[in-house]
């Protein structure tokens, strides 16, 4: 009914129009979900963004596995020149350094004997306390940044092998 002095809608008109209308946006919304044309199009649209990150961390995870794999091969070649007898640690840093496959741009590898007597440094061309050698360590400590565009790790190894 309307009101004789506005020409308004009453109030209950007014609510029974706005429950219809809501009564035929749930019915539409009802037929759209109960259809199935689109429907792996969108889920497939929600779902590929996730399945490339995955695949994108993936490979960048592998890239870093790899690199160390790399990186301790290099640090081992050095270790295994110092064991084989070799005193040049420069030369030792060189074979370690040509042995780094796919290296870093910033690669750097550094080897050093260490000596010590009793667990504490000691001089290596001296005696210790005790009246023994003192025990011969080569320390290689290979450094460098590994993986891909979207993913880095800056990496330090170090190996140590006692060599006398």
């Amino acid at each position: 009914m309307r009101n004789a002095q506005t020409g308004q809608k009453s109030l209950t008109q007014r609510s029974k129009v706005l429950c219809r209308a809501k009564r035929t946006a749930l019915h539409q919304t009802a037929i759209a979900l109960k259809s199935k044309s689109g429907l792996a199009a969108i889920e497939f649209a929600l779902i590929a963004p996730l399945l490339a990150a995955i695949v994108i961390g993936i490979s960048q995870v592998s890239e870093i596995v790899v690199g160390s794999a790399h990186m301790q091969s290099a640090a081992r070649a050095s270790i295994q020149y110092a064991l084989n007898g070799g005193i040049d640690m420069t030369t030792a840093n060189n074979v370690g350094l040509a042995a780094w496959q796919d290296k870093p741009a910033n690669a750097t590898l550094d080897s050093s004997i260490i000596c010590t007597c009793q667990g504490a440094t000691a001089v290596c061309m001296q005696t210790c306390s005790d009246g023994t050698a003192p025990y011969k360590y080569v320390s290689v400590t290979a450094t460098g940044t590994l993986g891909g565009a979207a993913y880095t790790e800056n990496k330090v190894l170090t190996e140590k092998a006692r060599i006398q």
